[in-house]
């Protein structure tokens, strides 16, 4: 007896890939008429402060990356500026 395969039937439609959701992608992301580097991480590797709402962001939580595109003193420096947040936190728009 042959098996049953338990892929897509082939009529039914793609589920749409959500970008937001996908985790090591940078995108810009214009806010208070600056240009600010974003990515998403699906687990963070040690404690860090989030500048929204000051409390830990604990290893193995889902986390958002923050740098400014240009920094004042150059590219090197807005990466060097980086910020972790909690994901509501960024979507939020609390201020650092």
């Amino acid at each position: 007896m042959a098996r049953r395969s338990r892929k897509r039937p082939w009529n039914r439609p793609h589920t749409p890939l959500n970008m937001d959701r996908l985790a090591s992608m940078p995108r810009i992301v214009e806010r208070g008429g600056e240009a600010f580097s974003v990515q998403y991480l699906s687990r963070a590797t040690k404690t860090y402060v989030c500048p929204g709402c000051h409390h830990d962001i604990l290893p193995g939580s889902p986390h958002v990356v923050v740098w400014r595109e240009e920094g004042r003193f150059g590219l090197d420096h807005g990466v060097e500026s980086r910020r972790h947040w909690h994901p509501g936190c960024w979507r939020s728009g609390r201020p650092a």
